[in-house]
């Protein structure tokens, strides 16, 4: 059938719905999606723009199913990877369902007990929970799964792209799994998402592994908006032998002008300016906030990140969607795709990690279709001076912030496809635990067949199985009965137990911030401030009055002093395409004409640096008689491995991000990568030399030596290292 009749294949109460709120016709992908889901039997994935419709798209041919064919169950599960993405599409759905009397039910932890136990005693309609909620339903309520989710036909998963290739993605993964032995037929699974790129073979392999069901592909077509980009740079004088921790004044009048532009630029409107650091978005709101109060107007610049109560998250989204003008600074808790209203323009302090963050927080502007999506970039370098090295001078941050900004305004635009993890020994142990706490004990081939053979876990071996559960028994984490059923044992029973066993990621551990009555976020354990210290938190100052080690309690009062809080550092992975972009970049004469001036004359800087040195014409630049660094301009995964390689060597590296330092001479370390190369290298042993073993949440629980098989096939690239000291030694040779 083709599009055109799409609208005809909705249930009649959909259609009045629809009617109801004037829309004027669907959009195409929604058409499509409306013909797949309701004509065809494979699973679905959605890939547009934000604000395109696709959670529409998902839901307009799955309510009308569920409306023809109701059922004493939950029909469609949406999930999400928030908790506020799960309450801004509940309202959503409500909506949709009122003319078809579907009821819409959520789960989450601040769900309140009342609505979780009408949904157990009369499962219905459409469940919106979170992966995490899903696990919790395993282990507390599994009696009642069987009836719950008897009639499951669909479960939907918004921003898949952020799940996929996770932690949280493979947990989710293994869960799904599990579920179906629940249900009475084999769900359907809708994926949503704004950044697919060419990955699509990736995600359709992680929806079906077995391919016994096609997955169809949906996508949104280019709109043509308009794209308004801009890159500012900023250099900071850099603290000088002797100087306190304190920023310098030269430093502060720095990020004055930094807040300057940024108020000149967002003031006003209604905007969103994402930053890597949770401390850049205290800092840098407090500063255009004290800017309002100079210019004796209302304080309009609000925060949001994760480490702020629940309450105040809330009213800056509420706010956001009101009319006044407001610009909240935030982390990457808004990238997603939480309603906050109709964005004028992103901002974006210091480059971030990925092209798939960068799309997605572009697409937060621009949503109606008249207007342009407006992004500027706001990047700091340190200032060149006299200590300056080489690496320094190439001004790798702007290289990074232009090098993301070219992969995103190409033509056809590149994302970084998911990288999938092969065993993920910790989420595999949290989910035997969780097996065993949900069944109350069962036989280990039947743990093995439903995370393994059918699960989520495929390539782990029955070896490596028999050896984890050799691990958690020597642990007494689990034990076996006489006749052969695994169970928890104390231990094991009190690890799953505790709520913080849901989630399959481990999380810092952190103080609650009160001041008065009310709760103002949390800080992490490792960066406390003192006692009478003064600390931004939630946009505003604050002064240390007590600290209970106890309760885990920061007891605060408002201060004019400010300091920025210390949060752990983030980071993500960057892929090889991002660093090789980089050199092109560097090695180029291209003119770039969404830089600014300050931007232009790094970048210039950059380049005279590059040619000098000779990075022009070789990969290796000689900085001493036995000292050199070789620029190997791939991603984070390979770098590491090949700093492990030259570490396992003797070379003592230095990673400089695109470079390693070696305290040798060139000949020296291509004569040891030579006969690296010759000696067959093996993952495992390389994987041996690592020191950090224990990385996920539950690793403690495993052998040292299953640890280093899964370090060998899920952090590093042995392959790809290999192939770029080959090309080191093949360019040595010309």
């Amino acid at each position: 059938m083709s599009r055109n009749n799409a609208f005809h294949l909705l249930a009649r109460p959909i259609q009045q719905k629809l009617w109801d709120m004037k829309w004027p016709s669907l959009r195409p992908i929604q058409e499509d999606a409306i013909v797949a889901i309701q004509q065809g039997q494979a699973d679905v994935i959605i890939s547009a723009a934000t604000a395109a419709g696709k959670t529409e798209a998902a839901f307009l041919p799955i309510l009308s199913q569920i409306h023809e064919s109701p059922a004493n169950s939950v029909q469609a599960m949406y999930v999400g990877p928030l908790k506020a993405l799960i309450n801004d599409q509940f309202s959503r759905l409500e909506s949709l369902c009122e003319r078809a009397d579907i009821p819409v039910h959520r789960w989450h932890g601040d769900v309140d007990m009342g609505a979780r136990k009408r949904l157990m005693e009369k499962p219905s309609g459409v469940l919106l929970i979170t992966p995490e909620s899903i696990e919790a339903l395993m282990i507390n309520r599994s009696t009642r799964l069987p009836d719950v989710f008897r009639g499951l036909r669909f479960v939907v998963i918004d921003e898949i792209h952020a799940l996929i290739g996770s932690v949280r993605g493979t947990h989710l993964r293994s869960l799904l799994f599990r579920l179906r032995r629940f249900t009475q037929q084999d769900f359907r699974v809708v994926g949503l998402s704004a950044t697919l790129g060419d990955a699509f073979p990736d995600y359709a392999k992680w929806l079906c592994p077995d391919k016994d069901r096609e997955v169809t592909l949906i996508s949104g077509r280019d709109e043509g908006k308009k794209l308004l980009y801009k890159v500012h740079a900023y250099t900071v004088s850099r603290p000088k032998q002797g100087d306190s921790g304190d920023q310098s004044e030269e430093a502060a009048h720095v990020l004055e002008t930094i807040s300057s532009d940024m108020f000149r630029h967002f003031a006003g409107h209604k905007n969103l300016i994402f930053a890597n650091r949770k401390s850049d978005v205290e800092w840098f709101a407090d500063g255009l906030n004290s800017r309002c109060r100079k210019e004796n107007r209302p304080e309009e610049f609000l925060v949001h990140h994760g480490s702020l109560s629940k309450e105040i998250r809330e009213f800056t989204e509420q706010e956001m969607q009101g009319s006044r003008p407001r610009t909240t600074l935030c982390s990457s808790t808004l990238e997603l795709g939480i309603d906050i209203g109709n964005v004028r323009a992103v901002g974006q302090i210091d480059p971030p990690w990925s092209v798939n963050s960068l799309v997605q927080r572009l697409g937060r502007s621009g949503r109606k279709d008249d207007e342009a999506q407006r992004m500027r970039l706001y990047v700091r370098e340190d200032e060149i001076d006299e200590q300056s090295d080489l690496v320094d001078r190439l001004h790798l941050d702007l290289l990074q912030a232009i090098a993301l900004s070219e992969l995103l305004l190409s033509n056809p635009r590149w994302v970084e496809p998911p990288m999938l993890t092969s065993w993920d020994l910790s989420t595999l142990t949290q989910q035997v635990l969780s097996v065993l706490a949900e069944t109350g004990g069962c036989q280990a081939a039947t743990v093995f067949d439903r995370l393994c053979r059918s699960g989520a876990f495929r390539s782990v071996t029955p070896q490596a199985f028999t050896e984890l559960l050799r691990s958690l028994g020597t642990r007494e984490i689990i034990e076996q009965m006489p006749q052969g059923d695994l169970i928890l044992a104390p231990k094991g029973e009190a690890i799953a137990g505790h709520y913080s066993f849901y989630s399959a990621f481990e999380a810092a551990i952190e103080f609650t911030v009160i001041a008065g009555s009310e709760t103002i976020g949390r800080l992490p354990v490792g960066a406390l401030p003192q006692i009478d210290d003064h600390f931004l938190l939630a946009g505003r100052r604050w002064q240390v009055v007590t600290i209970d080690e106890e309760q885990k309690v920061v007891v605060a009062r408002p201060s004019p002093g400010k300091m920025p809080p210390k949060f752990l550092p983030g980071g993500g992975e960057i892929h090889p395409r991002v660093r090789e972009m980089m050199r092109d970049i560097l090695l180029s004469q291209k003119q770039l004409p969404y830089l600014d001036t300050t931007a232009n004359q790094l970048l210039q800087s950059a380049r005279t640096a590059g040619v000098q040195r000779g990075i022009t014409k070789s990969c290796v630049v000689k900085l001493g008689p036995r000292l050199h660094l070789w620029f190997t301009w791939t991603g984070t995964r390979i770098q590491q491995t090949i700093f492990f390689i030259a570490a396992s060597l003797g070379l003592r590296p230095v990673d400089h991000r695109v470079a390693l330092e070696l305290p040798c001479s060139p000949e020296d370390a291509l004569e040891r990568f030579r006969q690296y190369l010759q000696s067959n290298p093996d993952p495992i042993e390389l994987a041996r030399e690592i020191p950090a073993k224990q990385i996920g949440k539950f690793d403690n629980l495993i052998d040292e030596s299953l640890l280093i098989e899964s370090i060998a096939r899920d952090r590093l690239d042995l392959e790809g290292a290999c192939l770029l000291m080959r090309k080191l030694l093949s360019d040595a040779c010309k």
